[in-house]
């Protein structure tokens, strides 16, 4: 056995060539994101899409760890709660409240009560607000705006649950039943902030709140004081999504897991999203005094580029996500990235 332990002690020398070390340490000094792109997208295909415009070179979302298992399993688990519920919270993100839609909610939950609850509502301008409210109510949804940080529109939403399920005990009472509590299911895409309006429904911590998808992985019920119990549910993600412009939208603002793409690419069509709303002058002009770059006649891609030169060593990854962080703590602006059809 000793001499086997001097054979790789011997071998281990032998490895540490110059050629080795600079190995090491051009590894080592490599940011995070880097490491994560040798990591996750080295020897994954990436597939192109063009949206038509000049120089556009955007990468397709890559869709490999889309519908993780927890999920699958919570979904299963959920249909079946549902046949429980009074009322369904559906949760969406305020900036992206199209693309955060479930397309199979409906047919989940029949012709139970449901209140569309605008998460995030401090993140885009009071203006996007009214158009978003005027529009889903005139397709008759029940809307309220909240902020899961703050508790806004907490108090209203308890008001509505409630009401919108007085129907319940009013057909046990006709029975001759006691009164029971309403029971609610806040339902919606990972990071959307479920866990946070649910911790604001029962005025105490009793679910885990963070920035990043996927914090919550199994479902419970909780008593949210008089006449309230809440289902809290993992976030739910359709099985297949082939609208890569709603990927697009979930990565920017963090509802996917970001192993899925790559920031630097979702940066640059965050740019370009930009340029698409009413609001894009002064968006832009609020970019351009936040990074010293003009923005004038380049395109997203190269923003991107130029803000790496600028601040980071050329790491293209670093300024891709820097760009999204900033965006992710209202940095930017308020404003939302999806609006009413006009």
């Amino acid at each position: 056995s000793r001499q086997l332990l001097r054979a790789a002690s011997a071998s281990r020398r032998e490895t540490a060539t110059p050629e080795r070390l600079l190995t090491l340490r051009t590894f080592a000094s490599k940011t995070w994101y880097e490491e994560k792109y040798e990591r996750d997208f080295k020897r994954k295909k990436r597939e192109r899409i063009y949206t038509g415009r000049k120089g556009d070179d955007s990468l397709k979302v890559q869709l490999v760890q889309w519908y993780p298992g927890h999920i699958a399993k919570a979904e299963r688990l959920l249909k079946e709660k549902l046949k429980a519920v009074d009322v369904v919270l559906e949760l969406r993100d305020a900036r992206i409240p199209f693309s955060t839609a479930h397309p199979d909610l409906k047919s989940w939950i029949g012709n139970k009560p449901k209140i569309l609850v605008l998460n995030r509502v401090d993140m885009i301008s009071k203006s996007d607000l009214r158009q978003l409210e005027t529009w889903f109510a005139s397709n008759g949804e029940e809307v309220v705006g909240t902020n899961g940080q703050t508790g806004q529109g907490v108090p209203k939403l308890t008001r509505r649950a409630i009401s919108v399920s007085s129907d319940v005990n009013e057909k046990r009472a006709a029975k001759g039943l006691l009164p029971r509590e309403v029971r609610a299911a806040v339902i919606g895409f990972p990071n959307v902030g479920k866990s946070a309006i649910i911790n604001r429904l029962l005025k105490r911590k009793a679910c885990e709140s963070a920035n990043i998808p996927g914090v919550t992985r199994q479902l419970r019920w909780i008593k949210a004081g008089d006449g309230l119990y809440v289902l809290d549910a993992p976030g739910v993600l359709p099985s297949s999504l082939e609208d890569q412009r709603a990927a697009q939208n979930l990565a920017i603002c963090n509802d996917i897991g970001k192993a899925s793409y790559l920031e630097s690419t979702i940066a640059s069509l965050f740019i370009e999203r930009i340029r698409e709303l009413p609001s894009s002058e002064a968006i832009m002009r609020a970019l351009e005094k936040r990074y010293k770059i003009s923005a004038e006649n380049i395109s997203g891609e190269e923003f991107v580029h130029e803000l790496s030169d600028k601040l980071f060593n050329g790491h293209i990854e670093t300024a891709g996500a820097r760009i999204l962080r900033d965006y992710g703590k209202g940095s930017l602006g308020k404003f939302a990235l999806e609006l009413p059809p006009s």
